[in-house]
């Protein structure tokens, strides 16, 4: 190839690894959203843990309490199965996330592994040109 085809190339292989990279920013991106998702389940689901000790307390007038064992068992069931879900939903996003993330980064590694080779000929190629006139 000659010098051009192969500036060509260097220019092509230049814009890939640039796409890469913002891929691979904005898959951080995401799974920083997603990182702050988790956290603020996780919050909610702990205002729901208080809530469910508040229904344990709560009595009415003659001092009886208001919600049974049952009712408070299933409500933190409930959350508590709402919270795994929505957990485990997120940590599958994220997992595909780090999947993809990985394959950019393979890819990245070869086209830069190819840059640098390319850029190498172009180096190769202008030496011998201009040797010929040194």
């Amino acid at each position: 190839m000659g010098i051009s085809a192969n500036q060509a190339r260097l220019m092509t292989l230049t814009a890939r690894l640039h796409d890469l990279e913002l891929r691979a920013q904005q898959i951080s991106a995401v799974k920083m959203q997603l990182s702050m998702q988790s956290q603020s389940a996780a919050m909610t689901y702990s205002n729901e843990l208080n809530t469910y000790s508040e229904m344990m307390q709560e009595v009415d007038e003659d001092g009886n309490r208001v919600n049974s064992d049952e009712t408070c068992k299933n409500y933190i069931d409930k959350k508590k199965d709402d919270y795994d879900t929505y957990t485990t939903s997120l940590s599958s996003s994220e997992k595909l996330l780090d999947m993809e993330l990985t394959q950019i980064n393979t890819e990245h590694e070869a086209a830069n592994t190819e840059y640098d080779s390319i850029k190498s000929l172009i180096s190769d190629n202008v030496d011998k040109s201009f040797n010929v006139f040194g």
